[in-house]
């Protein structure tokens, strides 16, 4: 039986926070080669096969027109202080020139800032679900000043509900933000669709990307951003340290350094909530290959603010995984990945271990306390609902796929099944 994992305190936050001001953008350090990268002169092919003279990248990306740039300069923490407020840097980012590689992943070269301007008010109501800050919730103080220090320390509403920020502190699309997190600077991208109202309270979902790659690539790849459109939620795009995720056995600087992006996760949830009406009781998270293995680790040691979680292209590795409460999860793999290879093992360019997408699958079922019979969906998707808790375990295995589910061999689209099971699998 796994034992508790305790999760460290999250360091004191200096909010750096974008949308509201014009010109911001993270630094950016340069990527050294990690397990997994690719070097000069090798590509990736279709299917994640690797073509001699290169190595694979563990997130299944292949950078031709550029290098990925993440993780930006590190910087002195910040603190934040007893009423809550911080100070915070936004910008809006555009993407910039999308470099392909053939069969792989597309990396983004660069973006553009936009300005935007804060708007004034914020004190709408809060939603159903909608998360009391500590300290209070913020109210929006009007326009930003010089710096980006958003005005704070709102009073909570009698009876416990809290006031919900105005929305339209983001602007419509793509805000570029940084925060001091752990001795660095971190970014990240929030898109908010048109069609997101102030005052109402919204499903969050974070999209972590694989290894090597970056917030604008995943954005520009996974669909979500589409699914986002459709049905009125906001997307968080983060940067990992050096374009990794610190998933415990893989990958990068994330790994080596032991950095701490549960703690980052949780920070730029409490960040966008106070600038955005999120509905706390749906706050998912997913992501791709590293992206999909710390998605993983988020279900282990953070169930108590992610409602549910969905997986492409990677393992449980997380160990021991005790999350809070059982929690719902998805997982796509490819029958044909020869990175992280479906039946399990060390194989890959990234030589770490994995136990098999059914093992996988094995583990999430005992942790969640799962009985009786798989019940097959969409077509290719094996799901244990009679859970503890009313939550449900769901693999997919996909045929003539490689490693990048996404453009699947059979047509299913991860963000419309995820967005299905997320819907179903609120916070308790």
């Amino acid at each position: 039986m796994r034992t508790a994992r305790a999760l460290g305190s999250m360091p004191c936050v200096a909010i750096t926070l974008c949308a509201l001001i014009q010109g911001c953008s993270g630094s950016t350090g340069t990527n050294p080669k990690a397990p997994g990268a690719s070097v000069t002169g090798g590509s990736l092919g279709s299917g994640g096969a690797l073509s001699s003279g290169g190595t694979a990248n563990f997130g299944g990306t292949s950078v031709t027109g550029g290098t990925t740039n993440a993780g930006g300069a590190s910087g002195s923490g910040g603190t934040v202080s007893s009423s809550g407020t911080s100070s915070s840097t936004v910008t809006g980012a555009t993407g910039g020139t999308v470099g392909s590689g053939t069969g792989g992943r597309s990396s983004a070269a660069g973006a553009t800032g936009i300005s935007g301007a804060t708007a004034t008010g914020g004190n709408a109501s809060n939603g159903t679900g909608g998360k009391i800050n500590a300290g209070g919730t913020t109210g929006m103080g009007g326009a930003t000043a010089t710096g980006g220090t958003l005005g704070s320390g709102g009073k909570t509403a009698a009876g416990g509900s809290a006031q919900c920020p105005s929305t339209s502190t983001l602007k419509s699309g793509d805000n570029k933000a940084t925060l001091q997190f752990g001795g660095r600077s971190r970014s990240y991208v929030v898109y908010v669709p048109s069609s997101v109202k102030s005052g109402t309270a919204v499903p969050l979902i974070f999209d972590f990307h694989g290894h090597g790659g970056s917030s604008t690539q995943e954005e520009s790849s996974s669909g979500w951003k589409k699914k986002a459109d459709q049905v009125g939620l906001v997307m968080v795009y983060p940067d990992g340290v050096d374009s990794s995720w610190n998933v415990g056995n893989c990958c990068g600087l994330a790994m080596s350094e032991n950095v701490d992006d549960v703690g980052f996760t949780k920070a730029m949830l409490e960040t966008v909530s106070k600038a955005a009406c999120i509905d706390a009781k749906r706050v998912y998270a997913t992501g791709m290959s590293n992206g999909a293995g710390f998605t993983q680790r988020l279900g282990c040691e953070a169930a108590d603010v992610i409602a549910a979680i969905a997986a492409a292209s990677a393992d449980l590795v997380t160990d021991p995984c005790t999350p809070a409460r059982p929690i719902s999860v998805l997982a796509v793999r490819g029958l044909s990945d020869t990175t992280v290879a479906y039946a399990g093992g060390n194989t890959g360019s990234t030589g770490w271990y994995d136990p098999g997408a059914k093992k996988s699958l094995d583990l999430w079922k005992q942790i969640d306390q799962c009985t009786g019979s798989e019940v097959t969906t969409h077509t290719y998707c094996e799901s244990y609902t009679t859970c503890a808790a009313g939550v449900e375990d769901t693999l997919c295995s996909l045929p003539n796929t490689g490693h990048d589910t996404y453009n699947n061999a059979v047509g299913l689209s991860v963000p419309d099944v995820a967005w299905e099971m997320f819907q179903r699998q609120p916070m308790p």
